[in-house]
């Protein structure tokens, strides 16, 4: 099955630049790939109410291929392109834009990745081919060992979201925030990819580290010690 749905690119969605933003676009990935499972009664509502566990975005990979435009009628359409017994990877097109996730369930007690089976998730869902060409890169130790800090914040109570955890766009959110309004707009970004390591929670203090990489930036969200997220940008 493949979940389809045609809307328009709101002015909420939109950017300075006036085209779909990546924060907008990475919106609607996420509901849209949440709208698919919920198809299925495989959403995290019915995953947290029924298995006491959810979905978790574990990678996102976004690229753009044009900006599509404040107003512009877009279809959106998810389908799994790989499964696991401990995870699925949903393909999501956008008009003028590809974007590939990979999903775990992780147990709300435990705290622990699950198997897939563990929520009963339909083995007969069809598996498609990848359409879009690319998959998850590896970013480098050695990349990152160039980040510094930009700065730190605390995870604020409107960033939580239904798994009371910081939301995978939230923290795209903070890591746009690390360069400014003109920066962004003469540098337009190109492809996203990011690796959600760990969780963060309402009132932790949170560290944005940046380093310039060729053609882009690569980033750090560490929580203290630990890594929560790693992010590369292309421009």
């Amino acid at each position: 099955m493949k979940y389809i749905n045609k809307t328009r690119v709101t002015a909420s969605q939109t950017d300075a630049g006036i085209g779909l933003s990546v924060l907008g676009a990475a919106q609607i990935i996420q509901d849209n790939v949440c709208a698919f499972f919920a198809c299925f009664k495989k959403d995290n509502i019915a995953l947290k109410t029924g298995y006491n566990s959810v979905w978790v975005f574990v990678k996102n990979k976004f690229k753009r291929l044009a900006v599509a435009e404040w107003n512009e009628e877009i279809t959106v359409e998810s389908f799994i392109t790989a499964r696991t017994s401990a995870t699925v990877v949903v393909d999501t097109a956008i008009r003028k834009s590809d974007a590939k996730t990979e999903m775990c369930v992780i147990n709300l007690s435990t705290q622990r990745i699950c198997r897939i089976s563990a929520v009963e998730l339909e083995e007969d869902i069809p598996v498609y081919p990848s359409e879009n060409g690319f998959g998850f890169c590896r970013l480098s130790a050695e990349e990152l060992s160039a980040v510094r800090e930009k700065y730190s914040f605390c995870v604020p109570s409107t960033a939580i979201d239904y798994c009371m955890h910081l939301n995978n766009v939230e923290y795209l959110r903070f890591i746009l925030n690390a360069v400014s309004v003109d920066y962004a707009i003469s540098h337009v970004i190109k492809e996203v990819e990011i690796h959600f390591v760990s969780q963060s929670r309402e009132g932790e203090k949170l560290s944005v580290l940046a380093a310039d990489i060729d053609g882009g930036e690569i980033y750090e969200v560490k929580n203290g010690e630990k890594t929560a997220v790693k992010c590369k940008i292309l421009r």
